[in-house]
Parts: C-alpha cells; structure tokens; sequence
C-alpha cells in the first residue's frame, strides 16, 4: 500500500516512463515542485497528487476508514474545481 504522497508520484512517474520534467509539464507544476515531493521535502495537498495524477492520465480515488463505526468510505476525487487551480503557482 502506498503511504506517502513521495511513493505515489515517484510510482506514477515510473509506471509511465517519465522524467520529473515532463511530469511537471503535464500537470502544470514546476518541476522543482515534483522534486520537492518525490524527496519529502514538501508534503502537497490532495490536490495537487490529484493535478499530477491527472496530468500523467491516472484518476484518483480516495479511499478512508472511519475508525468510529468502522466502515471504510469510497470516493471518486472531484476534477476541475477552482480550488486547485492555482496551486502551485507560488513554487514558479
């Protein structure tokens, strides 16, 4: 299972042969922006892994556990809301 936003991206990046730049490139971000992930030095919002998951063709789907009644909850993640499109912006 993938815990850490560096392991998914890092895996996204290799499952579809990419560099950090090209990556970037497709999703709109700096490239020091997927460096900074991939080395755990920043820590991006859902998102952003959602902008890069986009951007190199996968659709994110978050999965949760609610620890109080149990059950595990199951959601697609929205595209194309405002709140993520400027994000990233302030790395550039």
């Amino acid at each position: 299972m993938l815990t850490t936003a560096a392991q998914i991206v890092v895996r996204i990046r290799a499952e579809r042969e990419l560099t950090m730049t090209s990556l970037a490139a497709l999703a709109g971000v700096p490239t020091s922006t997927i460096s900074r992930i991939e080395s755990g030095r920043i820590e991006p919002t859902l998102g952003m892994i959602r902008r890069i998951a986009l951007g190199a063709g996968y659709h994110l789907h978050l999965q949760y556990h609610d620890l109080f009644s149990g059950r595990i909850e199951d959601h697609p993640v929205g595209v194309g809301t405002n709140e993520d499109e400027n994000e990233g912006d302030h790395d550039r």
